[in-house]
C-alpha cells in the first residue's frame, strides 16, 4: 500500500500538496474509496479518498495504525562523497535499511568535486530521494540530511558511538569488537559510521580520528569493501544484532 509523508497543514485539511495529488491521479489512477497512508508527525494513518481529481484530492481518515519500523538505535552514515550518482544509490538504500540520518563528507580522498553553488540543488534531490524510499519502505520518520561538511566540521559529541570503518582493522583479524559493541547500546542511542570514499580515509584523517574520544575502529568482516556497499553492511548488522535475535 501507497505510503505520503505530508506536512500538518495538508492533513488538517484532508488533502495532500498538489504534486502527490498528480501522482495519485494521474500516475497511481486512484479513485474514490481506494486507499493508502499518510505519515505525518511521526503517526500513521489509514485514509479513504472520498473525492480525486487532477487538481483535487479529498480523504477521511479510517484509523491510525501502531506502526513502527524503526530501528531502536539512532544511525547516522558518515559518507566519505564518492563519485559519479553513487551517493544517490547509498542513500536509497540506507534509508531503506533504517539509517536515521546522513552526512556527506568531503574528505581528503573525494575524487569528485561538486562547485559550492550546486549545492542546494543536490542536496534537494538527495533530500527527495530519501523522502521517497521512505515512504516505500513504510518509515516511521524521513531521515535527516545535512548539507556538505569536511571531517572536522562534524560535530561527533552528538554521538554515543562514531565507528570508523577501516580495512586496517581487518587486516589486523579484528572482527568481534562491532559486534561485542553493538551489544551495549541502549533504545534510542546516537551513533554513526563513518565510512571513507573511493581510496579510503586518508593517513591524516585517520589520526585526527583518534583524537575523539567516543571513536571506535572497526573491520567489516574478513572482505574489503567499496565505499557504496559499506553503509548497507553497517546497517544490516545493527538491524541483526538490534532486531532479529
Amino acid at each position: 500500500m501507497q505510503k505520503f509523508f505530508i506536512e500538518e497543514v495538508d492533513f488538517n485539511n484532508h488533502t495532500l500538496p498538489n504534486d502527490l495529488i498528480y501522482q495519485a491521479s494521474k500516475v497511481l489512477r486512484y479513485q474514490i474509496n481506494d486507499q493508502f497512508i499518510i505519515g505525518v508527525n511521526n503517526k500513521n494513518y489509514l485514509v479513504r479518498i472520498t473525492k480525486i481529481n487532477l487538481k483535487e484530492l479529498i480523504y477521511e481518515i479510517i484509523e491510525e495504525l501502531p506502526i513502527n519500523n524503526e530501528l531502536d538505535v539512532r544511525v547516522t552514515i558518515i559518507e566519505g562523497y564518492p563519485k559519479g550518482d553513487k551517493f544517490e544509490e547509498i542513500i536509497k538504500h540506507s534509508t531503506e535499511l533504517g539509517a536515521y540520518g546522513f552526512i556527506p563528507c568531503l574528505m581528503e580522498r573525494t575524487q569528485f568535486k561538486i562547485d559550492q553553488s550546486r549545492w542546494p540543488n543536490k542536496i534537494e534531490r538527495f533530500n527527495k530521494i530519501i523522502k521517497e524510499a521512505s515512504e516505500q519502505s513504510m518509515r516511521n520518520i524521513i531521515p535527516y540530511l545535512t548539507n556538505f561538511k569536511k571531517l572536522k566540521e562534524i560535530d561527533f559529541s552528538t554521538f554515543k558511538y562514531v565507528f570508523v570503518c577501516y580495512e586496517e582493522m581487518a587486516k589486523q583479524g579484528e572482527i568481534k569488537g562491532f559486534k561485542e559493541t553493538l551489544k551495549t547500546l541502549n533504545i534510542n542511542d546516537n551513533i554513526a559510521f563513518i565510512i571513507g570514499p573511493e581510496g579510503g580515509i586518508s593517513p591524516s584523517e585517520i589520526e585526527f580520528l583518534k583524537t575523539i574520544p567516543n571513536t571506535i575502529f572497526i573491520s567489516l568482516g574478513k572482505r574489503i569493501l567499496r565505499c557504496e556497499t559499506a553503509p548497507y553492511y553497517c546497517l544490516s548488522a545493527v538491524s541483526y544484532e538490534r532486531e532479529l535475535i
